[in-house]
């Protein structure tokens, strides 16, 4: 029997894209048990920049995200790392759609919210609701289900701190799901988590008594009340529709590291070159004009937001010599970097 299924349909992509920030302190984390090599190796062979870990609204293809999550526990040894990798990301680790979800007045409300702006995080991802007897299972999909076993363990216990945060910080759920197979050493997890394990499930989740969903949150602080307008306002993407989001956000991921060709854009897009320069075309466009928005609002935002030089803005955009940069920051603009620069400050 369903019990109110919360579903989102999400929009079609070419990749399913999640947001920098849902690394948490993975960084950290890998440097502090094994090394910054490891953490360089981790990011670059997913030809993803550690640049973009200084904003953490960027999107990045969420496979991506899965097999960096998983070389890092490879290279520390640890089958946890995932899940301590989760244990020490905030309540508002995910951004701010997950404030949202927390200043519902009820549980219940709290998980609806929840599925209606999980879209702003990661595209593709649902939360839901079913019943199963006396409980409710609430379970969190994704387009890349079931191949990521640190990627999955690493949403555990954010999940369960935004239930505590209504239940109290002692409760604990009837048992726990996962969507992958029970391996030799899932021991582990067993004995770090507080409850039992299902395994092969269809998706991450946790048993809640149904009496419970309807437990109010704490009293509210003074903190300031975030609205769905507020979140939707920090999603960079809005202003178009996949699959040229879905580009977008592959073309500005791969200018962090001055990469401007459609080639590599394809490759982590996993299509052709063909199907990528089709797509464009449909909105009559093409993976050079792309580029150059992109580039526009990056030289934008550096020359605004940084002290970065001229010339360390041209090279980081991927142009060889200052001069290029310059003639077509005119060109875009009217201004050249400097004068846009002083008039900015």
């Amino acid at each position: 029997m369903a019990l109110d299924f919360v579903r989102t349909k999400p929009a079609s992509s070419i990749v399913p894209l999640t947001r920098t920030i849902g690394f948490g302190p993975l960084p950290e984390m890998l440097v502090e048990w094994e090394s910054e090599r490891a953490l360089h190796n981790a990011f670059q062979s997913e030809g993803l920049s550690l640049a973009i870990l200084d904003d953490p609204k960027l999107y990045v293809p969420l496979p991506a995200m899965m097999a960096v999550f998983q070389r890092a526990a490879r290279s520390v040894g640890r089958r946890d790392f995932g899940l301590r990798v989760g244990e020490r990301m905030q309540q508002d680790g995910f951004g701010l759609w997950v404030q949202y979800s927390m200043q519902a007045p009820t549980l219940r409300e709290g998980i609806e919210r929840a599925g209606k702006t999980v879209r702003f995080h990661q595209s593709g991802a649902k939360f839901g609701l079913h019943r199963e007897g006396q409980y409710a299972v609430w379970r969190y999909w994704h387009p890349c289900q079931g191949h990521g076993v640190h990627h999955t363990d690493h949403v555990i216990y954010p999940m369960l701190a935004s239930v505590r945060y209504f239940l109290g910080a002692d409760w604990t759920p009837a048992w726990f799901e996962v969507d992958y197979r029970r391996d030799a050493d899932a021991h582990i997890i067993e004995q770090a988590l507080p409850a039992p394990v299902r395994y092969g499930r269809p998706a991450m989740g946790m048993a809640i008594p149904i009496e419970y969903l309807v437990r109010e949150g704490p009293p509210r602080n003074s903190s300031r009340r975030i609205t769905l307008i507020d979140v939707k306002a920090e999603d960079i993407r809005e202003n178009c529709d996949e699959p040229l989001r879905s580009i977008l956000a592959i073309a500005t991921l791969r200018l962090m590291d001055g990469r401007t060709d459609i080639d590599g854009a394809a490759q982590m897009a996993g299509i052709s070159v063909r199907t990528l320069q089709r797509v464009l075309s449909r909105d009559g466009l093409n993976y050079r004009g792309l580029v150059e928005q992109v580039r526009l609002n990056r030289a934008q935002a550096l020359l605004k937001d940084t002290d970065l030089t001229i010339t360390q803005v041209a090279l980081t955009l991927g142009y060889s010599e200052h001069a290029n940069f310059t003639r077509a920051f005119s060109r875009w603009t009217g201004l050249s970097p400097l004068h846009f620069r002083r008039r900015s400050h």
